[in-house]
């Protein structure tokens, strides 16, 4: 009875680690390898809502915003309020949703939360309220890039030009293929 007993403990922290890779992998910015490992651990898994968060926020960052949103939902009918409605929030600020981002900020928590009030705030023209919650969120996520360049944004709004820039050069060391890039250069080479 025990060698089964150990063996299911041993199979069960192989997909607890599963989970847990990819969790890592998307905290170090590696989105596709991260939405693979979650995708992976989900089949089995289906529910863990903390799985289907990150793997939607994965998919956020890749810009899959249908499949995220099935994600996100399914995570907030397994685990309603907090986290999930921060990364239902997080998804609706991506998608230019403000209205929709601003309903799942009541009663939303933590780091992507966060992230889309600065979203809203920035959107708003709030810009005093966005840069405060952009360093809240680069003090958790210091190299997430696009946090970096809507600081940039929002600094731009309050005219510290020192902030903006410094912030705009770090959103180009980390995502110097971006979209947004060729704009960003062209700002750090006239200093405005």
């Amino acid at each position: 009875m025990k060698p089964l007993l150990f063996g299911l403990l041993a199979v069960s922290a192989m997909f607890a680690a599963d989970s847990r890779r990819g969790i890592e992998l998307y905290k170090e910015g590696k989105y596709t390898e991260a939405e693979s490992e979650l995708r992976s651990f989900v089949a089995d898994h289906e529910d863990s809502a903390r799985a289907r968060r990150f793997l939607g926020l994965a998919m956020i960052e890749q810009k899959k915003f249908d499949e995220a949103a099935d994600e996100l939902n399914r995570a907030a009918e397994l685990e309603p309020g907090g986290e999930s409605k921060g990364a239902l929030a997080r998804l609706y600020a991506e998608k230019k949703e403000f209205d929709r981002a601003e309903a799942e900020l009541d009663g939303a928590s933590g780091d992507d939360a966060v992230y889309a009030r600065a979203l809203v705030q920035l959107h708003h023209k709030k810009f005093e309220d966005s840069v405060k919650s952009l360093e809240t969120y680069l003090e958790s996520d210091p190299n997430h890039a696009y946090a970096h360049y809507y600081a940039g944004m929002a600094y731009n709004g309050t005219r510290r030009k020192d902030k903006m820039l410094s912030h705009f050069e770090m959103f180009l060391r980390l995502k110097p293929d971006a979209p947004e890039a060729r704009k960003v250069r062209a700002v750090l080479q006239t200093g405005r």
